[in-house]
């Protein structure tokens, strides 16, 4: 085959197509190019040919400006645009308007279907839906009017907000001693009281008859909490909202700090300190040591232990605390004598705040 020009002689197989070659122009968009084989040139014909047939080979040169953005939807992002991608986005995009042209021509149905018209009256017009937005906007009319005349009743025959306070306070200035006081109280609130109790019964009821309707004395009975000799703090558990706790209350960093609940009870008037409350301290215990024939003894102060030397070398250790003990030394004759005395008589002490005795009542509905 290496020897055809332009011919069959001298080829070993006679393969027309392989042994012609192609003397024409060049053709680009083909890929052919002048001495390429004819059976080159053919296959590239055929496969340019399919590709027309299933629209893949044909690009139409179309800017990109003037595709709506109904069919780029479809388009694909990162393909040249063919005849068939185009064909297809073309296809989705009218069925996705007769979609929307479907559903306007129902809302355009329900638009137009007959109107439940109440207190309009509605006039002849070219559509139902004209007939009945004329019947409102003339209704919108008649009513601005109606406004404008109740307003003009309003100022004429009604009191003005910024008169309401001074007609209020009056009219409080005006009322009666008997007036129930609970029209004045927030529901559930416990209040201080420090008038006389001749204004509730026995057990704590407010009197109608002094103005103490609804308002009970909070003594753990008609439903008020036992507010007697107690003050009042925050609960803690079950409160919303609210940042993290200070320190100083945080049940989570201290036992000391209670997880307070609704009407949670704690603390007492006197505490009586634990051994491991007390501070720490010493004592400074004294010891006489009386020595035969001598006549008089001496004195050591110490604090700690107290240890004591014999004449013959060795020594007594005691641990200082509350006690009285003697110790006789056979070998010397010397008597010592330590005494460590107690104090404090283990009674509690006041744990009381500064206060203010009151009674406390509350508005129940």
């Amino acid at each position: 085959m290496s020897n055809c020009s332009n011919c069959f002689n001298g080829c070993a197989e006679i393969v027309s197509d392989r042994c012609v070659r192609y003397t024409g122009v060049d053709v680009a968009v083909l890929g052919i190019k002048s001495g390429d084989s004819l059976s080159f040139v053919e296959q590239a014909l055929i496969t340019f040919l399919t590709s027309t047939l299933d629209g893949t080979g044909v690009k139409p040169d179309i800017s990109a400006s003037i595709i709506c953005e109904l069919v780029k939807k479809y388009l694909p992002d990162c393909e040249d645009l063919n005849a068939t991608n185009l064909f297809t986005a073309l296809i989705k995009a009218a069925c996705e308007l007769q979609q929307e042209i479907d559903i306007i021509g129902g809302l355009i149905a329900d638009l137009e279907a007959p109107y439940q018209t109440g207190c309009l009256t509605v006039a002849p017009g070219n559509s139902v839906t004209h007939r009945v937005l004329q019947a409102v906007i003339t209704k919108l009319c008649t009513l601005e009017t109606s406004l404008a005349a109740l307003a003009l009743n309003v100022s004429t025959n009604y009191v003005k907000l910024a008169d309401l306070n001074t007609l209020i306070q009056n009219y409080l200035n005006s009322i009666s001693a008997t007036t129930q006081q609970y029209t004045k109280m927030v529901p559930y609130t416990v209040v201080e009281y420090y008038g006389p109790l001749s204004n509730f019964n026995g057990a704590g009821v407010g009197l109608a008859s002094a103005g103490f309707d609804k308002i009970y004395i909070c003594n753990g009975q008609n439903g008020t909490p036992d507010k007697r000799g107690r003050v009042g703090v925050g609960a803690i558990q079950g409160v919303p909202g609210g940042g993290p706790l200070d320190a100083a209350v945080d049940p989570s960093l201290t036992i000391s700090n209670p997880n307070y609940a609704l009407n949670t009870k704690a603390g007492a008037n006197a505490i009586t300190l634990a051994a491991s409350q007390i501070p720490s301290h010493t004592h400074t215990a004294t010891s006489t040591v009386i020595e035969p024939n001598s006549g008089q003894g001496h004195r050591h102060d110490f604090i700690g232990v107290d240890t004591v030397d014999t004449a013959g070398g060795s020594s007594s250790t005691r641990r200082c605390g509350d006690f009285t003990k003697q110790t006789s030394y056979a070998t010397t004759g010397i008597t010592v004598n330590t005494a460590i005395g107690n104090t404090g008589s283990g009674q509690s002490h006041a744990n009381i705040q500064p206060v203010l005795a009151c009674y406390y009542i509350m508005y129940i509905p």
